[in-house]
C-alpha cells in the first residue's frame, strides 16, 4: 500500500501559490503541447513530492494559467483512477477535497492522477464560468447544444480540449467528478452501479440514478469516451461544503474494487 503525502498546507483562497520546493515534471503526451513545463508558479499547493507522487501540467487555462495535474504512480500499475476537481469556480470544496484525496491509501498497483483545479480562472473571479463566460461542464461534446454559455461549439474552451486530450490519453478505469452543492452520487450507465452504492455507504448521500447532461463532462467521459464514470456533488452550499471528509474516505474505500476495463 502506498499512502499519499499530507497535503495539509493546501491553500483554500484565491490567490494561492506554491511557495517552492516542488519541481514539476514533463509528462508531454506524444503529438501535443500538453504537459510543456512552464516558469510560472503551480497556483495550487500539490502533496509533497515524495515516492512516487508528481506533479505536473495538462494545459492552460483561457487566461494562461497552468492546469495542473497530481500523479500517484507505482512502479508497474494496473489500473488507473482519474478524479476532476473545480469544473466550477464557485464551488469551493474542489480544493480542499483535492487535498485530502491525495493523502488516502492507495493500492500499490493503481495509478491515482487528480486534477485539483480543473478552471482556475472561473475560481481567482468565484465564477461558475470560466474567463470566457463558457460553462465549461456544457462545453464537452456529449450532446452540446448552442446556449448562452456552452460555448460556441463542442470543446471551444481550452480548459475543456485538455480535459479531453488527457482522458483520451490515459484512458481511465474510473473517472470521477466532483461537483456540488447537491449532494449525491451516480454511478453512470456503464460504470458498476456497485461503486455508487459503496460510495453512498461510507458518504452518506443519497444515489442518483440515470444521470445524463448535455455538454456535460462526466456525460462525454461515460458515452463518447465510454469509460465508467461517477458523479458526486457535495453537499452544503457552494460556499460552505460539507461532508468533504466523508467523501475522500469513500475515494479510499472504492479503489481496491475499482476493475481494469482495458
Amino acid at each position: 500500500m502506498i499512502l499519499g503525502a499530507a497535503a495539509s498546507a493546501v491553500a483554500l483562497g484565491r490567490s494561492a501559490v506554491v511557495r517552492g520546493g516542488f519541481v514539476e515534471r514533463q509528462l508531454a503526451m506524444p503529438g501535443t503541447g500538453f504537459g510543456r513545463a512552464t516558469e510560472k508558479p503551480l497556483r495550487v499547493r500539490p502533496p509533497d513530492p515524495v515516492d512516487t507522487w508528481t506533479t505536473a501540467t495538462y494545459g492552460t487555462s483561457a487566461q494562461g494559467v497552468p492546469l495542473e495535474r497530481w500523479d500517484l504512480r507505482p512502479e508497474a500499475p494496473t489500473r488507473r483512477v482519474v478524479v476532476i476537481c473545480g469544473v466550477h469556480g464557485d464551488e469551493r470544496a474542489g480544493l480542499e477535497l483535492a487535498a485530502g484525496c491525495s493523502q488516502v491509501l492507495c493500492p500499490d498497483d493503481l495509478h491515482l492522477t487528480i486534477l485539483p483545479l480543473a478552471n482556475p480562472d472561473g475560481w481567482e473571479a468565484g465564477s461558475r464560468h470560466n474567463a470566457r463566460g463558457v460553462d465549461i461542464n456544457r462545453n464537452f461534446a456529449w450532446g452540446w447544444q448552442p446556449t448562452l454559455h456552452s460555448g460556441g461549439r463542442p470543446e471551444s474552451e481550452p480548459e475543456t480540449a485538455a480535459l479531453v486530450a488527457l482522458l483520451k490519453w490515459t484512458n481511465p478505469d474510473l473517472v470521477i467528478w466532483v461537483h456540488q452543492p447537491l449532494g449525491y452520487v451516480a454511478a453512470l450507465d456503464g460504470c458498476p452501479p456497485g461503486y455508487a452504492d459503496l460510495w453512498s455507504e461510507v458518504s452518506g448521500v443519497p444515489v442518483r440514478t440515470g444521470l445524463r447532461q448535455v455538454g456535460g463532462g462526466e456525460s462525454w467521459t461515460a458515452f463518447d469516451l465510454k469509460r465508467p464514470s461517477m458523479l458526486i456533488e457535495v453537499g452544503g452550499t457552494r460556499d460552505l461544503p460539507v461532508g468533504v471528509d466523508q467523501h475522500v474516505r469513500a475515494l479510499e474505500r472504492l479503489l481496491p474494487f475499482v476493475v481494469p476495463v482495458g
